[in-house]
């Protein structure tokens, strides 16, 4: 993906997606996924770090400070033992208790990653759970394979086998903007 497609799916805008990505150099702020090296003359970005700009920005919205999402990311990446802790299916499985042991050990006033249902029984808040739940993963390696953007009921899928990435009708191939470029044509001609 580019900076411009990735950012218009996980709804942050191209500059956070850089930043995020590579770091700022005016900012001097570091990169919040581990750091990436840009390569030719345009930035790509991969079905997997899209995936981790999804669910970052959802904790986003839950107000949690960038600084704790990326040390949370490096803990849970070492802990894990996977390059990409936010895309990958233990997060939803072990992932309360990984953070909440990320949570004991760096203490913050801030707000929680996580959501106490039971006395000593935390899971991952309903906006970061309900996005989680809209990837499919691979049963092999327990990483993103694809993203239901609506939901699953829906049959629109990013799926990065299937049109270049970009959104398609699940099942078909055609991607989204194809058909609304028809759309428009055909609309036009009425």
């Amino acid at each position: 993906y580019t900076i411009r497609q990735a950012a218009t799916l996980s709804h942050v805008s191209g500059g956070t997606v850089r930043n995020w990505l590579y770091g700022s150099t005016t900012s001097e702020m570091e990169p919040v996924f581990g750091g990436k090296e840009k390569t030719g003359e345009l930035a790509r970005v991969s079905f997997l770090e899209l995936s981790e700009l999804i669910i970052a920005a959802q904790w986003r919205k839950k107000r949690i400070k960038l600084g704790r999402i990326r040390a949370a990311h490096g803990y849970a990446r070492g802990e894990w033992g996977v390059q990409y802790p936010f895309a990958h299916l233990d997060l939803t499985t072990v992932g309360g208790h990984i953070l909440r042991r990320f949570e004991e050990t760096h203490p913050d006033a801030g707000p929680s990653f996580l959501v106490m249902t039971a006395p000593d029984q935390y899971v991952l808040p309903g906006l970061v759970q309900d996005e989680i739940d809209r990837f499919d993963y691979n049963p092999n390696d327990k990483c993103a394979d694809r993203w239901y953007p609506e939901g699953k009921d829906v049959p629109i899928v990013v799926d990065p086998h299937f049109g270049g990435g970009r959104p398609t009708v699940k099942g078909r191939g055609v991607t989204v903007d194809i058909i609304q470029r028809r759309f428009s044509i055909a609309k036009e001609s009425i």
